[in-house]
């Protein structure tokens, strides 16, 4: 009992010094993402400078993709149609051809996708496969099979960005 409750207290220290002083580290084959930094040319053709830290508890910490195009936006849309379903694409593009507040000064920048709440590790690999029918539930934001196994698949969440306020402009070059 005293073996197992110091494996346990072990591992929960390892994981806070982790999320708390070397969120990221460098993978054996792959160098990983810290930190980025990006002018967002605005409609007015003022520059936005924008900072976006991937380390653990920023809102970034847990980014899969960033989708920055029409294009990006296409082919996310297209990969979630296959994946997840029609509606599924068809929420991709709503989320990038719409203002998140009708208030809003412009469409959004750039969308994040993130993890669904909850995911375990390899969440990207496990889907409802492509021949089952499928339904959206918009409100949960999961996926659920119409077949009578009660399949449900969350959606990884895809956030828009850079589109809600307006900002100090500084002058383009």
């Amino acid at each position: 009992m005293l073996k197992n409750t110091f494996k346990i207290a072990t591992l929960l220290c390892a994981t806070l010094t982790i999320c708390n002083v070397a969120a990221l580290a460098p993978q054996a084959d792959r160098a990983v993402i810290q930190y980025m930094s990006a002018d967002i040319l605005l409609p007015d053709n003022s520059l936005l400078n924008v900072d976006m830290s991937f380390d653990c508890g920023s809102d970034f910490s847990k980014t899969a993709m960033i989708i920055t195009s029409d294009a990006g936006a296409h082919l996310l849309a297209t990969a979630f149609a296959s994946m997840y379903g029609n509606a599924a694409g068809d929420q991709v593009l709503h989320s990038w051809n719409t203002k998140v507040n009708e208030a809003d000064p412009r469409k959004p920048t750039f969308l994040v996708v993130t993890p669904p709440e909850n995911a375990h590790e390899n969440w990207y690999k496990s889907t409802i496969s492509k021949g089952v029918k499928k339904t959206l539930n918009y409100q949960a934001e999961s996926l659920t099979s119409e077949r009578s196994d009660d399949l449900n698949v969350e959606l990884p969440i895809v956030k828009p960005y850079c589109g809600s306020r307006d900002h100090r402009p500084t002058s383009a070059q």
